[in-house]
């Protein structure tokens, strides 16, 4: 997304840092030629009543952020994902074209935002090519850029989590066929849909995981998960999505993978702990670092 710090990378690999609720999730992955990429290190380091800016400084300290490209994700709030038809202009007009496109569709002022773009994978004819566009509040943007730069922490981009859960569901053998990769979090839900390594749809919903513990909350996500899964199949014209994977994979969980499995026709599982496709994990992942896990497997060759 989007990379303003960029400098040159001292080694080839990714930290990862989320800022949530109650402290920070921190991964870091190391990439090098010729061999799988590795999870070094993940840690999660609560507030507990610290001062939020101080708590991250010793994670930098600690984790020698300041010789590490780091990259952190926007919550859900600072910025906004939008599908629209591509405007028909120049590679360099694309932006501003956007930016009069959407400005009635967020909630804030259009020059108070800062754009990125990204193309919706699949093509059909008679229609305008679709884009993903993704609005970020400058001012969200400014304070994130500002604590990972008081912090010491060598930033290098500001991501999304509906990317970093496209870099996650990558991993599974699933994606190769499609998936329905469904994360609960303390800020809510995410549900999204790739194939093949690409991103064709999210839909968050915003709300705390209590909301969703029990039958009521198990048909709301339901239907949820239908209706996306129905309109990727009759808006994409693809073949229906035949997995379903649910994470993290911790023991609250149960009970929901069991309702979708009696209630949906494709084959849910939870996320098998331990399980990163051809990455290798040295260390344990905490479920509070599952997100932070996908915003530091970004590579270049998919970056927008």
């Amino acid at each position: 997304m989007w990379g303003r710090w960029r400098r040159k990378r001292r080694d080839a690999g990714l930290a990862g840092i989320g800022v949530h609720a109650n402290g920070f999730s921190f991964v870091r992955v190391v990439r090098e030629p010729r061999t799988p990429a590795r999870i070094v290190a993940a840690d999660f380091r609560p507030f507990e009543g610290a001062d939020p800016s101080q708590v991250l400084a010793r994670l930098v300290a600690d984790h020698d952020l300041k010789r590490h490209m780091c990259t952190t994700w926007l919550r859900a709030g600072e910025y906004r994902l939008l599908q629209t038809e591509a405007p028909d202009v120049k590679p360099e007009e694309l932006r501003a074209a956007l930016r009069w496109r959407i400005k009635d569709l967020i909630d804030f002022h259009v020059n108070d935002a800062t754009l990125d773009v990204f193309d919706v994978p699949m093509r059909m004819p008679g229609r305008a090519p679709l884009v993903y566009v993704v609005v970020g509040r400058n001012e969200a943007i400014r304070a994130r850029a500002d604590l990972m730069y008081n912090a010491g922490a060598a930033l290098d981009i500001i991501d999304i989590p509906e990317l970093a859960q496209r870099n996650l569901a990558e991993l599974l053998p699933q994606d190769r066929e499609g998936v329905a990769l469904l994360t609960l979090t303390d800020d809510g839900v995410l549900i999204t849909i790739t194939r093949d390594g690409a991103l064709y749809l999210s839909r968050t919903i915003a709300e705390g995981l209590p909301a969703f513990a029990d039958d009521r909350g198990y048909e709301r996500l339901l239907l949820e998960l239908q209706r996306s899964l129905d309109y990727f199949e009759s808006s994409f014209r693809q073949s229906p999505i035949m997995h379903v994977v649910v994470a993290p994979a911790s023991a609250p969980n149960e009970a929901l993978i069991a309702y979708l499995q009696a209630n949906l026709p494709q084959r849910v599982v939870s996320w098998e702990v331990g399980r990163y496709g051809d990455v290798e994990a040295q260390v344990s992942v905490p479920d509070s670092c599952f997100v932070t896990l996908g915003a530091a497997l970004r590579e270049d060759k998919v970056a927008l």
